[in-house]
């Protein structure tokens, strides 16, 4: 289940071909992943267990300072990026059941400012970026600590494209299937991971077609009281290559780690999480260091 959707990209491949001339040099088009990696934090499976109206707002702050290559070696180019993102997720959950499991749906709304530096040459570009839906999200209890949850988002081609320069979204369609457990322990661990995979349609303007790839995300802490104290991580693996006009672009799949401390307030009616995530591997792509706080909030309750 996507619980995140803030463009707190990796942009600038547009910018770096027009300049140095160089083949494509960030894996995925522009440079950016059609999921942002590292942006759900602590609301891994986050799922409200009653039905009602749920929204999470959330904002990130990415920098970067490399684009790394096939061996995870730090290019020889001037490059620096910083985005802020403010996202807002709202959440239905129903008072329904579908295969034994609760049944849910969600809209995404992200909204990007992003500003790229490469080799001396800068861009700014702001707006909404890729908007997600997610028709159907189940959720089902394990136990009365534990769950597991399975859906499917849509992020759909929509939002500030431009073919032309480093953009908050993408100008392609990507289905994502989605499947997480997490372990909530009011007085004890708390730990969550979600897999989700990004199969990616082509570019209709530009006729180049991102990837598929995976992405990992978890959560794990320990609750006492309202606070929970942990970390967070997350992991980007391409398995495909990008393709071009039909022809395969070799040796450009992206991989990405990060790592980072997390600290969660719950206060019954609301709940406050801040976290950081330094990245600590790469692979044609960025090196991102994401801070995010966020807080959930319930508009409506069933009683």
């Amino acid at each position: 289940m996507k619980t995140v959707l803030s463009r707190a990209g990796q942009a600038a491949g547009c910018m770096l071909l027009s300049l140095l001339g160089a083949p494509q040099a960030q894996a995925f088009e522009g440079g950016v992943s059609p999921f942002p990696v590292g942006s759900t934090g602590e609301y891994v499976a986050g799922l409200p267990p009653i039905p009602g109206l749920f929204v999470l707002e959330q904002v990130h702050h990415t920098t970067s300072s490399g684009l790394y290559d096939n061996h995870g070696d730090k290019r020889p180019i001037p490059f620096k990026l910083s985005a802020t993102s403010a996202t807002t997720r709202l959440l239905a959950s129903y008072d329904m059941t579908v295969l034994g499991a609760r049944l849910y749906s969600q809209l995404v709304i992200p909204a990007v400012s992003l500003r790229t530096d490469v080799a001396g040459h800068s861009e700014r570009h702001s707006g909404v970026a890729n908007i997600t839906v997610s028709p159907a999200v189940l959720r089902w209890s394990l136990t009365d600590k534990t769950y597991a949850v399975a859906g499917l988002d849509l992020a759909l081609p929509n939002g500030s494209y431009d073919p032309h320069r480093p953009s908050v979204s993408t100008g392609y369609t990507s289905v994502q299937p989605v499947l997480g457990i997490r372990h909530t322990d009011p007085s004890g661990l708390d730990i969550g991971l979600i897999n989700r995979l990004m199969v990616n349609r082509e570019n209709s303007t530009t006729h180049y077609r991102s990837g598929s790839g995976y992405v990992g995300e978890f959560t794990a802490g320990w609750n006492v009281g309202p606070w929970k104290m942990g970390m967070v991580g997350s992991y980007l693996h391409q398995f495909t290559d990008d393709k071009q006009g039909g022809a395969t672009i070799q040796d450009n799949r992206a991989r990405s780690f990060a790592l980072g401390p997390s600290l969660n307030y719950n206060a019954g009616p609301f709940s406050v999480s801040l976290s950081y995530q330094r990245g600590l591997y790469a692979a044609n792509t960025t090196k991102n260091n994401v801070l995010g706080i966020g807080i959930a909030i319930p508009l409506w309750i069933k009683h």
